[in-house]
Order: structure tokens, then C-alpha cells, then sequence
């Protein structure tokens, strides 16, 4: 567990709001985080899909740890208050949720709410 805490974390934006969306991208990849969610569909940039969703609190939590800088302001503040509503949001989902996802979709969910729950661990400390 040593070498997760030294691995640099990086977010990228894929909001149709940033400006950075690829509308011919149908695999959403978080870099550093081991796996990939293919949506299996374009989305343009006025869609959104369940992993759209998913991304988006859990970057907001990112964020609000002080993990990544704000898109707007380009500044890096901790709210940890904020974060912890972003990860109360994604496991509400979760369990409102169970068994109307697919597999995939699942596990994404499963395997982002673990990442985002261990970064707020270690920036609360």
C-alpha cells in the first residue's frame, strides 16, 4: 500500500463545460487508477451517461480534497465538508442503484467510491 500513497494522481476534466470533451471518445480512462470503463456509446457534448455522472462527483471530491486544482479558478483548496457530500452522493447512487447496472458499470462504481474514500483518508489526516 506503501506505492499507492507515492503514485501522483491526475484528473482530467471531460466535461462538455471544460472545453476538453473528444466527442469521437468512447472510452473513459482515469489515468493512475488501474482500470477503464468503456460506455460503449459517443456522447456528445449536451449528453451525459451514468459514468458522466460518476466522474463528475467523484472529481468534484478530487477537488474539494485539494488532490487537483479548481477548473474555474485554477486554484487548489481543501474542503473536506464538500468532498465528503460528493462521496455521500456517490454511495447513495450505489445503493439506489444495485441491480439495475451492468456488471461493468458496477464495478466502476464499486472500484471509484474505494478510491475516492482512500484519498479522503489521507487528506483528512
Amino acid at each position: 500500500m506503501g506505492d499507492e500513497k507515492d503514485k501522483p494522481f491526475k484528473v482530467i476534466d471531460k466535461r462538455a463545460s471544460s472545453g476538453m470533451q473528444d466527442s469521437s471518445e468512447s472510452t473513459k480512462k482515469s489515468e493512475g487508477d488501474g482500470f477503464t470503463m468503456e460506455s460503449g456509446k459517443e456522447t456528445g457534448p449536451n449528453e451525459i451517461d451514468f459514468v458522466t455522472l460518476i466522474y463528475s462527483f467523484a472529481t468534484g471530491a478530487l477537488i474539494s480534497m485539494g488532490l487537483a486544482p479548481d477548473p474555474q479558478t485554477k486554484k487548489t483548496q481543501k474542503n473536506l465538508t464538500m468532498a465528503k457530500q460528493n462521496i455521500e452522493i456517490l454511495t447513495m447512487l450505489q445503493a439506489k442503484t444495485k441491480g439495475n447496472l451492468t456488471p461493468d458499470e458496477a464495478k466502476f462504481l464499486d472500484n471509484i467510491l474505494t478510491e475516492v474514500r482512500l484519498r479522503f483518508v489521507e487528506a483528512s489526516r
